[in-house]
């Protein structure tokens, strides 16, 4: 998921082997860097983050919090409304929040002490797999129920995701679809259900079981089917383009009224059972949204926590700088924050079409003064600092600093290596979100890497267009801001999607335009490879191979610090960086 520090948009990617949608283009050769001590098992300590779980830990209901109780409305305050409620479109973060009231998948997250957990939701485990990963089987549990007390069948969750191949239904991830036909152009494989075509890879023998044939293994499979786009949807029920607005819920609460861009109201499913759902407790009775609030307006009505106020809470609008250092010092109001990194990286993509030579690639990192240009932003409460681009919330993450820049930079260092390099005195020209920010940004890392011996052109673009330019495949920049977070726990949807330099396009992940012949065949290896943990460990081993060819300045791991009202309980940061609803209660 690309990673926008105002707004976080999910880039809709293809993970699949040769197919994965990547990165692109420059030098094969290594970044005159040292490898982790032995690129491999023993360079720092690989981390789970996400487990998958037993079909035990999937039954129902969710574990109980400590002081938790029923009932109750809580209000949610947001800067706008959801772009789409449909689960055949929605990707970002802050849509994905309320498809977990609405919708069910076959597989989820359980949250329990701090630690999350892949389990079954719908299904009765996270999936069993035959055909060297090729293949994976599904069972329904018992008692699923709509919010019409009709039963959710195999047969749903299969339209489900068959329309997701509707081009009319566009924006969600492309990961099954993508799978199932072996075709980035899906549509043309599967044009979707609306004709009354029939998906064969998927196959349903009765009204409890699924079966997904792939057209390559993929032993992250039980991942990818949590996302919210693959939720089940009874054909019946199919309202086309108003689906959006009132979708039919599978989950444990339903739509009551939906006023665009002013409010929305959720009241109980009274036909969901928890004792079939592990990850959702449900305790409000009713969730009020309430959008088109400002940022600093949201943060003063939580800290002031006035009538309904006291009871609500944000998704994902963090603390405003205006108000940080109130926040922070104010041990009433700390207490009732959200204070976490997040799966996000952020980073300063290095043009590797433009910029050749490691060395000076190496110069630029060495230079980049992390620490003056974080504090612009906020200082620690914007994130902590990176050497990797893999986020310590993902699986496989290893901790390794292969360069050991400081933060504040060195340019001493750098002057050494550029007088190295092929070109002493290189131009960078620095393009960057001409915003009051990143302006002053601009100026600190123009005097970092002018008084390391580069000459700096800054090339300031406007907020609408950034994204756009620096998408461009034939950009004339050599330096920009970008960030990148996985879709789920796992290096397969961080490593493949932002450095197979096969699959480089205007707008893509590819914002570095990295291509490593040995590192794409490499990438085609691991995605093949039917064992997750053994994949896990070999991404993380390519990840510091990578690393060490400097394609881009790691600069932080994103931190949200989000306040919320001080009625309620059970409210924490989820897997994709946002505060989930699932665990939240009225005290």
């Amino acid at each position: 998921m690309l990673s926008k520090r105002k707004t976080r948009v999910l880039a809709a990617l293809v993970v699949a082997g040769a197919l994965s949608a990547t990165a692109a283009c420059s030098s094969s050769h290594g970044g005159g860097g040292k490898g982790p001590a032995g690129s491999g098992p023993g360079f720092g300590q690989q981390q789970e983050a996400v487990a998958l779980g037993t079909a035990a830990q999937s039954t129902g209901p969710d574990p109980d919090l400590p002081g938790a109780k029923t009932g109750g409305t809580v209000t949610e305050l947001q800067r706008s409304d959801f772009s789409h409620l449909d689960p055949a479109r929605v990707y970002s973060s802050t849509n994905q929040m309320a498809e977990l009231l609405l919708t069910r998948q076959l597989t989820s997250y359980q949250w329990v002490n701090g630690k999350n957990t892949l389990v079954g939701d719908l299904a009765t485990d996270t999936g069993t797999s035959s055909d060297g990963a090729r293949t994976w089987t599904y069972t329904l549990k018992d008692g699923l129920k709509y919010e019409d007390g009709s039963t959710i069948t195999a047969q749903d969750v299969k339209y489900g995701i068959e329309r997701t191949f509707q081009t009319e239904l566009s924006g969600g991830p492309q990961y099954l679809q993508t799978w199932l036909t072996g075709s980035t152009d899906y549509s043309k494989a599967y044009p979707g259900p609306w004709g009354g075509q029939d998906l064969a890879a998927i196959v349903t023998p009765d009204a409890k079981t699924i079966v997904f044939h792939l057209k390559s293994p993929h032993a992250d499979f039980p991942f990818a089917a949590a996302m919210q786009s693959y939720s089940p949807v009874p054909k019946a029920k199919d309202t086309k383009a108003a689906f959006d607005q009132h979708p039919f819920s599978s989950g444990p609460y339903r739509v009551q009224s939906h006023d665009a861009g002013k409010s929305m109201v959720l009241v109980r499913n009274t036909f969901w059972d928890p004792k079939t759902d592990p990850t959702r407790h449900a305790y409000p009775d009713t969730w009020k949204f309430s959008f088109g609030g400002m940022s600093l307006d949201i943060d003063q009505r939580l800290i002031a926590g006035n009538g309904d106020d006291r009871d609500a809470m944000t998704f994902r609008t963090p603390v405003t700088p205006d108000i940080a250092e109130q926040v922070m010092n104010d041990p009433s109001l700390k207490a009732r924050t959200v204070d976490s990194v997040n799966p996000f990286t952020e980073y300063f993509s290095i043009n590797n079409k433009r910029i050749t030579d490691p060395k000076i690639r190496q110069a630029m990192l060495m230079a980049f003064p992390k620490e003056q240009v974080r504090k612009i932003f906020g200082g620690p409460l914007y994130g902590d600092f990176s050497t990797t681009i893999l986020s310590p919330q993902v699986n496989g993450y290893h901790k390794f600093d292969l360069f050991n820049a400081p933060n504040a930079g060195d340019a001493a260092a750098a002057q050494k290596l550029l007088a190295g390099s092929s070109n002493p005195h290189p131009t960078v020209v620095y393009a960057y979100d001409n915003t009051d920010q990143w302006q002053q940004a601009a100026v600190v890392i123009d005097n970092a890497l002018t008084a390391a011996g580069f000459k700096v052109v800054k090339h300031p673009v406007s907020d609408q267009d950034y994204y756009d330019e620096i998408g461009k495949v034939d950009n004339q920049f050599d330096m920009y801001w970008a960030g990148w977070g996985p879709d789920w726990p796992s290096p397969t949807s961080v490593i493949a999607p932002i450095f197979d330099g096969r699959t480089i396009a205007p707008a893509g992940p590819d914002s570095m335009l990295f291509n490593d012949p040995a590192v794409n065949s490499e990438i085609d290896r691991i995605s093949a490879e039917p064992d997750l943990g053994r994949q896990n460990k070999d991404w993380a081993t390519l990840e510091a191979k990578i690393m060490g060819e400097v394609p881009a300045i790691p600069f932080v791991y994103s931190r949200l610090v989000a306040l919320h009202g001080a009625g309620l309980g059970g409210v924490h940061l989820g897997f994709i960086g946002t505060i989930y609803p699932t665990d939240v209660f009225v005290k």
